[in-house]
């Protein structure tokens, strides 16, 4: 059975064993956690990346910059079950073979926020987008 908020006041301020005032102070905290969640989700979802790191069993191996006119190129790396293989084009890379079984990471299509990362498990290969073209080991979102 619900009860309305003058059914609380009735019983002395209390809305399913809590007050009124523990309601509303529930519900705010609440709406900040997800507004916070939304605006730190969007600012970072929303930078271009600047940089592909690929690794292999957390090895840096490659570092390519992410050019808006950079023609398609492929690269192959080694990784724990065999040949992937990563191509990148107008600021874009996405998996392109992979020498797993599942074919996941060939499945998340292309990348190009920074952030965002391709993953294959099975091979060890991960390819992360970063903000930096310089070289920095510190990325302006996260590292």
């Amino acid at each position: 059975m619900l009860l309305a908020v003058g059914d609380a006041k009735k019983r002395g301020g209390r809305f399913w064993g809590l007050r009124v005032a523990d309601v509303v102070a529930v519900c705010l905290v609440l709406v900040a956690a997800v507004g916070t969640m939304v605006f730190l989700t969007g600012s970072r979802s929303s930078t271009r990346g600047g940089l592909a790191v690929i690794e292999v069993n957390g090895r840096v191996v490659n570092r390519i910059v992410l050019g808006e006119d950079a023609k398609k190129t492929t690269y192959k790396v080694k990784g724990r079950n065999g040949v992937s293989v990563i191509e990148v084009q107008g600021g874009k890379v996405h998996m392109l073979e992979s020498a797993c079984r599942d074919q996941i990471c060939v499945g998340m299509g292309w990348v190009d926020r920074a952030g965002q990362a391709v993953v294959c498990l099975p091979n060890r290969v991960v390819i992360r987008i970063t903000g930096s073209r310089n070289g920095s080991k510190v990325d302006t979102v996260t590292e």
